[in-house]
């Protein structure tokens, strides 16, 4: 009797071991979900349509890399102002409201990489004669990730960047800043004038 009644309560203990990993599975690791991020871009290089300045929408991966997704400068001002859907503007929001800027400025950055019109007799803001801003201009340029004519402004930087360029306390500063010629010649000039207040020696002779 007392032998079948150990066995019973050995079954019982087994059974509910055995129940116990059933109910309580071992959980897998589901990662997080990452996905792109979409934002508008602008850079200072002519688009392949005949635009002084290339228009897109930048794409930043999970993986750290960039892509652009070129487009049309009226598509960009569609898009931006919330007229046209985009994967940059999912709300559909006025972005030149929201930020009081006047789309007009679109047509004035050409003036930062050229001292003239190419097509016409209009000024422009750079100090340099070859399409490019100076390197004292790209100095003001870096800030919004401006290094050179091919890099994209994008994101918050990008509203940033048309606010300042909107200003003309901004403009007449970038205006100002002095080209590589006008900074050699202006180093040329110091030179000669303090080589002019410098005491001339004669040496003598020694008999």
């Amino acid at each position: 009797m007392k032998i079948k009644f150990f066995t019973v309560l050995v079954l019982v203990f087994i059974g509910l071991t055995s129940v116990g990993q059933i109910i309580i599975p071992k959980k897998d690791y589901v990662p997080k979900i990452r996905h792109s991020r979409y934002s508008f871009a602008l850079s200072l290089m002519s688009s392949g349509n005949s635009n002084f300045i290339s228009f897109g929408i930048m794409r930043e991966n999970p993986d750290s890399t960039r892509e652009v997704i070129f487009l049309k400068k009226d598509a960009f001002i569609r898009q931006a102002c919330g007229y046209e859907s985009s994967r940059a503007n999912p709300d559909k929001l006025n972005y030149f409201e929201e930020y009081s800027i006047d789309i007009k400025i679109l047509d004035e950055l050409w003036k930062l990489k050229h001292d003239i019109s190419p097509y016409g007799k209009e000024l422009g803001w750079s100090t340099t004669d070859y399409g490019a801003p100076s390197q004292a201009q790209y100095s003001m340029l870096n800030e919004f990730g401006i290094h050179k004519k091919a890099d994209y402004v994008f994101g918050e930087n990008l509203w940033r960047f048309l606010i300042k360029v909107s200003d003309p306390t901004w403009v007449g500063q970038y205006q100002n800043q002095p080209s590589l010629l006008s900074f050699f010649l202006l180093s040329k000039s110091l030179f000669i004038s303090s080589s002019e207040r410098l005491p001339f020696f004669k040496s003598k002779s020694i008999s």
